[in-house]
């Protein structure tokens, strides 16, 4: 199922015949690993950019609304997973990379939870991921119990309950 590299975008173009350059899945197989990885981390990092300076912007314009903060950690959080060979990558790309922690993660969930109580149980759940990564164990238990307290009313809901019960296995 998945191209040459196997990353996200090569199994992304084998699924919908196109990436997100336009390149169909024939073409990318064909591109060298290193050069692929490098054009779709670019990618990546250029979008992931510009999504900051939005949430930054979509905050200073609406400061009430949760789901900019919810956002803003949900970015917060992927960079600061990134692994230590794709910063070295954007780093060569761009300069500086994107930086975030955890504890920048955290604090925006929190915003989102401050403004509109239960306000997803994804928050919740990613709640429970920043307090697990810090080492909170017992704060990450509290966020999982609220997440499972709340209904599975989306597919979005159903999509943070296995998530849910994956990271409840984990603790």
């Amino acid at each position: 199922m998945t191209d040459a590299c196997g990353g996200f975008f090569c199994v992304r173009a084998r699924l919908s015949r196109r990436n997100i350059c336009g390149i169909s899945a024939v073409e990318i197989s064909k591109i060298d690993k290193s050069c692929h990885i490098k054009r779709n981390l670019s990618l990546f990092l250029s979008f992931s950019l510009l999504l900051k300076d939005h949430l930054d912007k979509a905050i200073e314009l609406k400061p009430g609304d949760p789901l900019s903060y919810y956002l803003l950690g949900r970015w917060c959080y992927a960079v600061s997973q990134c692994t230590w060979i794709e910063r070295k990558i954007a780093a060569t790309l761009f300069g500086e990379p994107p930086s975030a922690t955890v504890q920048d993660a955290l604090q925006y969930f929190l915003k989102a939870e401050e403004i509109s109580p239960k306000y997803s149980k994804y928050n919740y759940v990613f709640l429970a991921k920043c307090y697990k990564d810090l080492g909170q164990r017992s704060q990450s238990r509290q966020m999982c119990d609220a997440a499972s307290a709340m209904s599975n009313d989306t597919k979005e809901d159903e999509e943070a309950q296995k998530e849910l019960d994956s990271l409840v296995a984990s603790l």
